[in-house]
């Protein structure tokens, strides 16, 4: 449903999409890999969220 790249939504909260449910290890095909902005000591944290709990999120606003 979600391609990487893409911005969703969960609870009012903006995340973009990181990994497929192909790509996440294990039985998580029906998951997605979403990164809210969220580090822990420089590494990136990425939320597995079933993809039925997603909605589209906005489109980008670009700075330059």
């Amino acid at each position: 449903m979600f391609q990487k790249g893409d911005f969703v939504t969960i609870n009012q909260e903006v995340g973009i999409v990181v990994m497929t449910g192909e790509e996440l290890p294990g039985d998580m095909e029906d998951h997605t890999g979403v990164w809210f902005g969220e580090c822990e000591q420089g590494v990136p944290e990425v939320q597995t969220i079933p993809t039925e709990y997603l909605e589209a999120g906005p489109r980008a606003g670009l700075r330059h």
